[in-house]
């Protein structure tokens, strides 16, 4: 046996399961979406007080959403019903496709449709199903109500994120319910909507949407549109809000964001500015109306409003407990290395061990150092210094911290008495 036909066996055996998965879960799939558009559209008409006249548009956007998962479903059913029959019979033909060796074209012989496999980075195959002829056109009213200034920077972040340049229309593709919504919202007007192609995932299908708003020109057209919307879109808090929904990592400590296939952190300080900006727009509240998973975890990232703060040795250290880790942290922020180092060579002469990082600050442009104790450094430090404890009791109290280890446990004993005699952490 040929090594190519013993590759495409074992490309066929990674798609057969998934085929049947999808097959199993297709119904389950569109009910879910269609009981979505009919209970968010009503969500958004009553939460955001939409008139009557915008009302009856939106709903006839849901409406046509709804025929379109319809009509997708005999079609798909069909297609994967002779996709896994030509599997099991070995007539499913496997050939390039036209743009290039790296996507294979798998379809039962006779067949015109066909699944696309694509191999990414980790050695996983990706397969869609191509949908035909799924396709309307509906009006999306303007819900929001926004001045242009702030639906400029809306649509700067979605341009950064997801959005496309479609013949030099905006559009977007996407897997996600939430985020048609959310994105025909900032492009409100005349919307054609399209289901293209049917993921046949390892966890389950997904069907992709594409919409084009037809009565938009794209602001930053070409290549190059995305990073000059890019630009744009990082000078405000509702251009960065706007990027999260679209390439926002749901990291549950971090603002990161996926930029050009690579992760960027973001100073999280930034993320208070975001909400902020938000609240003042019915956009967070339509985001809200939406359960949009991303922006929730955009919310869980909000810095404490109330600091926990102490002082050690002449600087003022914040207290950060992290849940997902189960870590106790100090650290404070100084402005030059030298004064960093000469923190550490202090804590060190009294056997506390810190870290410095350096972290930058992109409205200065500089940068700044971070001195940083763990679990066990803080321990020491808040038996040499009694003075700490109290802000020690505070952290382990609001969060409810318990002694899952030797070192959270000898916090919370520290922490519940007064001072010591040195003696081994």
């Amino acid at each position: 046996m040929e090594l190519e036909e013993i590759a495409e066996k074992e490309l066929l055996r990674e798609l057969y399961p998934r085929a049947l998965l999808a097959l199993n879960r297709l119904n389950p799939l569109i009910s879910e979406q269609k009981n979505y558009f009919y209970e968010k559209t009503e969500a958004v008409i009553h939460g955001l007080g939409v008139p009557a006249d915008k009302a009856d548009m939106l709903r006839d956007f849901a409406e046509k959403a709804v025929n379109l998962l319809d009509k997708a479903y005999p079609q798909v059913e069909t297609r994967l019903k002779k996709l896994l029959i030509a599997i099991e019979s070995s007539d499913a033909e496997i050939a390039s496709s036209r743009r290039g060796r790296k996507t294979l074209h798998i379809a039962p012989a006779g067949e015109k449709f066909y699944v696309s496999a694509h191999m990414i980075e980790n050695k996983r195959w990706i397969f869609d199903l191509t949908i035909n002829k799924i396709a309307a056109e509906a009006r999306f009213p303007d819900v929001l109500g926004l001045n242009s200034e702030a639906l400029y920077y809306l649509q700067a972040g979605w341009r950064a994120s997801d959005e496309l340049d479609l013949k030099g229309r905006p559009g977007m593709t996407t897997a996600q319910t939430w985020q048609v919504l959310a994105w025909a919202a900032v492009r409100p007007g005349l919307q054609h909507i399209a289901i293209r192609k049917l993921g046949i995932n390892m966890k389950g299908p997904s069907l992709h949407w594409c919409l084009t708003a037809k009565d938009w020109i794209q602001q930053w057209p070409k290549r190059e549109g995305k990073r000059n919307a890019q630009m744009v879109a990082v000078q405000t808090p509702l251009g960065l809000l706007t990027w999260f929904l679209g390439d926002g990592k749901m990291n549950r400590e971090r603002l990161k964001y996926s930029i050009n296939g690579n992760e960027e952190q973001k100073p999280k300080i930034l993320v208070k500015e975001i909400l902020q900006a938000a609240s003042g727009t019915n956009y967070s509240k339509l985001l809200d109306l939406l359960d949009c998973n991303k922006w929730q975890t955009l919310k869980n990232l909000e810095p404490m409003r109330e600091p926990i703060y102490t002082v050690l040795m002449g600087h003022t250290f914040w207290l950060i407990y992290s849940e997902k880790a189960e870590q106790i942290q100090a650290r404070t922020l100084v402005k030059t290395i030298e004064e960093a180092q000469k923190l550490v060579e202090r804590l060190q002469q009294q056997g506390i061990q810190a870290k410095i990082y350096t972290w930058y600050d992109p409205k200065t442009g500089k940068n700044y150092y971070v001195v940083q104790l763990n679990g066990t450094n803080i321990a020491r430090a808040a038996q040499l210094y009694p003075e700490l404890r109290p802000a020690l009791k505070e952290l382990i109290q609001k969060h409810g911290i318990s002694p899952r280890g030797p070192v959270t446990r000898r916090l919370i004993e520290l922490s519940d008495n007064p001072p010591l005699l040195a003696q081994k952490i």
